[in-house]
């Protein structure tokens, strides 16, 4: 499915995208979410039939990393890496297990778990740096309400209720 939106969206850039060099930027943005949609394709039909659960999970939190990451930059208007280094430790590990006749499917299964908590925690510690710096910037608290400070009263420095 992700293969046939990233297909898709290179066929919208070509058809709407008339400079060259702006074509190249958008579809150079489309490669990361590309080798997420193809790399579960590089395992053996047999591992993904029996582990199906475990490589959707391993794929769906890249894929969310990889989304979020171009909505935030998008909106910041900062530059966002055509190439999500995120993305290369679930396509070795694709790649390892099509290539590798060494490697047991239960290693290979702790390998694909080991992966799904690794992107988890990428994507929660990820999150929670960029709500942190958005609330800096803007200066507002997120996930609760900021003290009213009442200057008169207090002398200029006390939140009002302490």
């Amino acid at each position: 499915m992700i293969v046939l939106l990233v297909v898709g969206s290179f066929a919208r850039v070509f058809a709407k995208v008339k400079d060259p060099k702006v074509r190249f930027s958008a579809i150079s943005k489309l490669l990361s979410p590309l080798l997420v949609g193809i790399a579960p394709f590089l395992l053996p039909v047999s591992y993904l039939r029996d582990n199906t659960r475990y490589v959707s999970v391993a794929a769906g939190l890249l894929f969310s990393s990889i989304t979020k990451k171009m909505i935030v930059f998008s909106m910041a208007k900062m530059t966002y890496a055509s190439i999500q280094l995120d993305v290369l430790p679930f396509l070795g590990l694709c790649l390892w297990a099509r290539l590798d006749p060494n490697l047991t499917e239960q290693g290979a299964f702790f390998l694909l778990e080991v992966t799904c908590v690794l992107h988890a925690v990428r994507l929660v510690f990820w999150a929670r740096r960029a709500i942190r710096d958005i609330c800096d910037r803007l200066g507002i608290w997120c996930f609760r309400i900021k003290p009213k400070v009442d200057a008169a009263a207090n002398g200029g420095d006390k939140v009002k209720g302490q």
